[in-house]
């Protein structure tokens, strides 16, 4: 497994997260309920670009997107989500990662206090998050398609 780096997220990372987001089986893990557009991606990197959100490279390639978006600034709560092309599963990236922005978010942000959802099916992830300490701290219900979906809440 070659380095990761975390690139600020811009519009140039468009078309490798195209791979990621227009994918379905990525995508049904997360709260999108379609597969981008090329044209859906750039708004998306609009929105994130000024937040904690970045584009995972490895070997010059984007493999991912890894990020905290801020859910109430004031009381320095923020969530945090990753996701990553299908091919750089089961490789311990995620994991790596994870690490570098819970380090990269506890230097820029003291006192903050980390959210985080999981569908339930998405063991990786979860075991991801309880590897890191996150407490799961609720569950709900979230419809997708006409399709229920369990989702477990956890907290840093």
């Amino acid at each position: 497994m070659s380095e990761l780096q975390y690139k600020n997220l811009d519009i140039c990372h468009a078309e490798g997260l195209l791979n990621i987001w227009a994918n379905a089986d990525v995508i049904k893990y997360t709260n999108m309920k379609l597969p981008c557009t090329l044209k859906d991606v750039e708004n998306r990197i609009e929105i994130f670009k000024p937040l904690d959100v970045f584009a995972v490279i490895q070997k010059g390639e984007l493999i991912g997107i890894i990020g905290c978006p801020p859910i109430n600034k004031e009381k320095l709560q923020y969530g945090l989500f990753y996701q990553f092309c299908k091919s750089a599963w089961g490789q311990g990236n995620a994991t790596i990662a994870t690490k570098w922005l819970i380090d990269y978010m506890k230097q820029k942000y003291k006192n903050a206090t980390l959210f985080a959802d999981v569908v339930v099916d998405n063991i990786a992830s979860e075991k991801i998050l309880q590897k890191f300490g996150f407490e799961k701290f609720s569950e709900e219900l979230i419809e997708r398609d006409g399709i229920k979906l369990k989702v477990h809440n956890y907290k840093l």
